[in-house]
């Protein structure tokens, strides 16, 4: 492989792990979800016990707080709730249940 090929593909790389940076400078990950809907999201703090998230196209920015979870990651600020399974999280409003993003997943840059 030639050098500036591999200098590209590190630099792209490096720039994928943009998605791990925390706090208010920090970029938004966007998550596609079920039922044309979408979230984005990042770590608020460096120890991960917060993050901002937004829904849809609502620009406000909910900081939600690590909670203890059997399963997963789980965040809530006594309005919303995130549950990260892993493989999928889901966004609901606490007061109701009621679900306002699900099966959101990363959506991947393909090169």
């Amino acid at each position: 492989m030639n050098k500036g090929l591999s200098m590209l593909v590190a630099a792209l790389l490096l720039g994928g792990c943009g998605h791990w940076q925390s706090g208010p400078d920090a970029p938004f990950v966007r998550w596609k979800c079920q039922g044309q809907q979408n979230i984005a999201w990042r770590y608020a703090d460096d120890q991960h016990s917060a993050i901002d998230l937004k829904v849809g196209n609502d620009e406000r920015i909910h900081t939600l707080r690590k909670e203890p979870a059997t399963r997963g990651s789980f965040y809530s600020d006594g309005v919303l709730a995130f549950h990260d399974k892993g493989n999928e999280a889901l966004v609901y409003r606490v007061a109701d249940d009621k679900v306002l993003a699900h099966g959101c997943s990363a959506s991947l840059i393909s090169i």
